[in-house]
């Protein structure tokens, strides 16, 4: 039985899933965290890479050397670009490409969800208020703002890793899968600038944090709502993917 290999950025949307899962294992994967577990008859290994592109790549070129999967499943939160996405909305990528100075770069499409996987993950969304839609992922190292959207680019949503994980499963020939819940936008913004508060490795400074939070108390009770949104986009995110690997078609 081949293996399914699924990465996740951080560790609320692993244990998402792992919540809905019974009997799983934890492996070390060199650095990384690892899940060994079973789902509706699929062998499957989830990596918890960290976030930031350097995180992802090296955390999928180990997944796939160590378990040769037939296939990457990568899932998770992600920011709305526009006011059309709802948060816990999922996003089925279609391409993705690399935020440069405001400006989206070259796509990179993605392998394309079988139908009957997307009709049930859109079934199991609509019991929970939200929806399934397809859309472009730009990966950022941190900033938030976009400047400029080709007019064709349908459902854009900002995040920090899809770019990296796409690279290594090109270069290892493994079809890529991406599907992403909508945590945080134009209607419910992040309250603080990533890119102020984070270095260029994507990891999070505290005493940046702290200043921001010095010269704008409000963020304290505007990050509780954010912790809410990731909770419910990381529930979302697995229980979209959950109903689509229950489909004959995987």
């Amino acid at each position: 039985m081949k293996t399914i290999g699924l990465i996740a950025a951080i560790p609320q949307e692993s244990e998402a899933l792992l919540r809905c899962i019974t009997g799983w294992k934890r492996i070390a994967l060199g650095s990384f965290r690892g899940y060994r577990f079973e789902l509706a008859g699929h062998s499957c290994l989830l990596i918890t890479s960290g976030m930031g592109v350097r995180r992802a790549s090296a955390a999928t070129r180990i997944l796939v050397e160590t378990s040769a999967p037939r296939i990457l499943i990568s899932f998770g939160i992600a920011g709305a670009v526009e006011s059309d996405l709802q948060i816990g909305d999922v996003i089925t990528i279609k391409s993705v490409c690399q935020l440069v100075q405001g400006v989206p770069g070259p796509l990179l499409p993605l392998s394309s969800w079988p139908e009957a996987a997307q009709e049930a993950a859109a079934q199991a969304l609509s019991q929970r208020g939200a929806r399934l839609l397809t859309g472009t992922a730009i990966t950022t190292s941190g900033p938030q703002i976009v400047e400029y959207l080709p007019g064709k680019m349908l459902h854009p949503i900002l995040e920090m890793e899809t770019a990296g994980i796409a690279q290594v499963a090109a270069e290892k020939g493994v079809p890529l899968l991406s599907l992403r819940a909508i945590s945080d936008g134009p209607c419910a913004p992040i309250p603080f600038d990533l890119g102020k508060i984070m270095d260029e490795d994507a990891n999070l400074q505290v005493g940046r944090l702290l200043k921001a939070i010095a010269r704008n108390p409000k963020i304290v009770f505007q990050s509780s709502r954010l912790v809410r949104n990731t909770r419910i986009a990381s529930d979302n995110a697995a229980a979209a993917l959950i109903a689509a690997l229950s489909q004959a078609d995987f």
